[in-house]
């Protein structure tokens, strides 16, 4: 019986530390961090899409959009492994390329016909208008705007013509000197140059003639027609219409 009593003692004590055992289990270890959430695909798909947008606006006169597609190609490739924090990056930088390059493009063209524009003389109020709207555009770097104004006025004051009925009496350094015309005598050669097809010799026209009169002349034909006439040289018996239609064909 003492046995017995023994026995079943040693078995409770051994069960007993079974138990402790049991509910004192170290903790887990603490697991890591959840890595943090990647930016969206969306977003990074959005950026490549935007920079592309702009590289293929780049069209007509100003094509150059610097190294924008090399920039596209690698957000692409960056976008492809999942590294979307520099897809978008570089996206964003091939968009401001290919914006900046386009840009420069337009203002080095808008500067050009802006020149141009100011060269020629009797420009309506409205034509007045336009210029000063362009020129502001231009300097504040709105260059396409700008472009697209002047180009539009500059084709517009090359194409403006009247037509000048010749009177008895009349002359081409007559007509061209009068205040309706160009208040010039030495432009002449300028109507010459638009009547080819019309007059033989520079120095024989017909009453009832009618003759194509650009109305807004550059400064700079003015002034090449002006240096032609002064040195010229004699009227008589058409000894200049070798000289007349050389330069009226661009040569001097």
């Amino acid at each position: 019986m003492k046995n017995f009593l023994k026995q079943s003692a040693v078995l409770m004590l051994a069960v007993g530390l079974l138990a402790g055992c049991a509910t004192n289990k170290p903790a887990p270890a603490p697991q890591a961090a959840a890595p943090a959430t990647q930016q969206p695909a969306a977003a990074t798909t959005q950026a490549i899409s935007d920079a592309q947008a702009v590289v293929a606006s780049a069209t007509g006169v100003c094509t150059d959009t610097g190294n924008a597609n090399d920039l596209i190609s690698q957000a692409q490739a960056a976008a492809q492994s999942g590294d979307n924090a520099k897809a978008q990056q570089l996206a964003g930088q091939a968009k401001q390329v290919a914006t900046d390059a386009i840009n420069a493009c337009y203002c080095a063209k808008a500067k050009d016909l802006l020149a141009q524009a100011k060269g020629y003389k009797g420009l309506t109020a409205d034509q007045q208008a336009r210029l000063a709207q362009a020129q502001q555009d231009e300097t504040n770097g709105n260059c396409k705007s700008a472009y697209d104004t002047l180009s539009a006025l500059v084709a517009e004051l090359q194409a403006a013509k009247m037509t000048y009925t010749v009177l008895k009496g009349d002359s081409l350094w007559r007509i061209a000197g009068k205040s309706d015309v160009y208040g010039n005598p030495y432009a002449w050669p300028l109507i010459y140059k638009n009547n080819t097809d019309k007059i033989k010799h520079a120095d024989l026209i017909y009453p009832k003639q009618d003759l194509d009169v650009n109305k807004n002349p550059a400064q700079a034909d003015i002034d090449s027609a002006a240096d032609y006439a002064k040195h010229r040289g004699a009227w008589r018996h058409h000894k200049a219409d070798k000289k007349d239609k050389k330069w009226a064909n661009g040569g001097n």
